[in-house]
């Protein structure tokens, strides 16, 4: 769809991606005041982009991730952060798209990285609790289910976080629930740039969905991050990219009408249907059973197909504390000149 404009209309959704300036907090009143630019954030994008209906804001932007003090930053659903982003979202008439790093855990586990959709009411539309968190570094508790819920305009929005989208069955099954528009709000740091505005790309053409990248920029305590959030089209093709610069923000539009008919007319590259519908140029109607040995072991014996992957991988969380065979090293390369 073409882009260039700062309006949208009833098939086109007005979605904004922010670079947002990785925050280092140490202390809940650190974190409100930071929920408050946030807010203001939306206001001066709704205000600059009058067609915005969504705007999505990076992983972690909330109460960052501090490598000590994270466990003291925690809050709920109905804690003061999310009443913050409430009150923006309706004072402005958006959806947004928040992080909480993190959520409570009812049972008293490691908190949940969580994100959270706000309507244009203020109401909370969706929770999405990260399935996937960044193994070793992070301490969340991993969620179990992925999420949809109905966005602006009738636009159906999936929620995943970052590490996620590195594995391709997430995306797929948020697509398989209805998303349209799948949102990652992600962390990412250097050096995986590439591969990672790659995996968006990727994403959006093998599902037939529209891509939503919000990044954080800047330096933290530890890490630093490379921004280029970004909204990709359902064909693969980048719509709109920030650069590595802290609180930049892009913005395009996703039509409604262009990917349902994608969806409903496509043959060739319609890769849900065909999916379901395996050789069906040959076979009318095709073929619709799992043809994944894999997928068919991970449902009905998952601790045999963990074994399968230790086989491939390693036996312990730890490497160095795992019983598979190391990889023997390679010889020494002679010297140039040596003697035989």
């Amino acid at each position: 769809m073409p882009q260039g404009s700062i309006s949208s209309s009833d098939d086109a959704v007005g979605v904004g991606v922010v670079n947002y300036r990785v925050p280092v907090v140490e202390t809940k009143a650190q974190v409100l005041d930071n929920c408050k630019n946030i807010a203001n954030f939306v206001e001066g994008m709704k205000r600059g982009y009058p067609g915005l209906d969504l705007i999505v804001f990076p992983e972690y932007t909330t109460q960052g991730f501090h490598p000590t003090k994270w466990s003291d930053l925690t809050t709920t659903l109905g804690g003061d952060e999310v009443q913050i982003f409430s009150e923006a979202c309706k004072k402005n008439g958006v959806f947004g798209v928040f992080s909480l790093t993190g959520e409570e855990h009812p049972d008293g586990l490691n908190p949940y990285n969580t994100l959270v959709m706000i309507d244009d009411q203020g109401d909370l539309a969706m929770t999405y609790r990260k399935i996937f968190p960044w193994t070793p570094q992070e301490p969340w508790t991993a969620g179990h289910e992925t999420a949809v819920a109905e966005g602006p305009k009738g636009l159906m929005i999936g929620g995943t976080i970052c590490y996620d989208c590195n594995m391709p069955e997430i995306v797929r099954d948020t697509v398989m629930k209805g998303a349209e528009l799948v949102v990652r709000i992600q962390g990412y740091m250097y050096p995986s740039k590439e591969q990672q505005r790659m995996i968006a790309q990727v994403r959006a053409w093998e599902n037939l969905a529209y891509v939503a990248v919000a990044n954080m920029a800047g330096r933290d305590l530890v890490y630093s991050y490379f921004g280029h959030s970004n909204i990709v089209d359902f064909d693969g093709s980048v719509l709109a990219e920030c650069g590595t610069g802290p609180d930049e923000a892009t913005y395009a539009t996703l039509s409604l009408t262009t990917i349902r008919d994608a969806r409903r007319n496509w043959t060739a590259e319609n890769h849900l249907y065909n999916l379901l519908h395996r050789g069906f140029t040959s076979e009318p109607g095709g073929h619709a059973k799992n043809p994944f040995e894999f997928y068919e072991k991970w449902i009905n014996d998952p601790e045999g197909a963990r074994d399968d992957v230790e086989m491939l991988t390693r036996d312990h969380d730890n490497p160095a504390k795992a019983t598979t065979a190391k990889i023997a090293p390679p010889p020494a390369a002679a010297k140039i000149g040596a003697s035989s």
